[in-house]
């Protein structure tokens, strides 16, 4: 077998050969089952919600939920990076349906949890006060409970 490789490097004032996009704009963007601006406006509720619980500017939704989330004992500690409004909106649906079960919308299963730290730690303490007296004793998701880590 024989193989020969040519190669013309460019020169200077060389024009590069125009790339042809072979599908049409709309062929590069997925199908969504959803409406853009009804995810974003869910999003937005469900952030807006987290933030005036836990108003710490350096945590996300995701990581205000998860603060929540303790209360639910079963529930494991988990983390999450960067992602897309879409990803982040999905991904709070996932885990209130794992701490809430059932056919009830995001933000009142997100309720049902804020009340109920409300009922285990009563008072006009601030939301994240109330969460820390609780502590945290669930499992993390590596299989260590944060006490365990002082």
């Amino acid at each position: 077998m024989k193989i020969e490789l040519e190669y013309h490097p460019p020169t200077p004032g060389m024009k590069p050969p125009l790339l042809a996009r072979p599908f049409a704009d709309v062929d590069y963007v997925p199908p969504q089952q959803e409406d853009y601006q009804d995810v974003v406006d869910e999003l937005v509720r469900l952030s807006v919600k987290l933030l005036a619980h836990l108003p710490d500017p350096s945590l996300g939704p995701d990581e205000r939920l998860e603060r929540i989330a303790r209360v639910v004992p079963t529930s494991q500690l988990q983390s999450a990076n960067r992602r897309s409004a879409r990803n982040k909106l999905v991904a709070l649906r996932r885990r209130l349906d794992e701490l809430v079960p059932g056919e009830l919308p995001a933000e009142e299963k997100l309720d049902l949890l804020i009340a109920r730290v409300n009922e285990l730690v009563p008072g006009d303490r601030p939301f994240i006060a109330k969460l820390e007296t609780m502590g945290d004793f669930r499992a993390t998701d590596i299989g260590l409970s944060p006490h365990h880590w002082r």
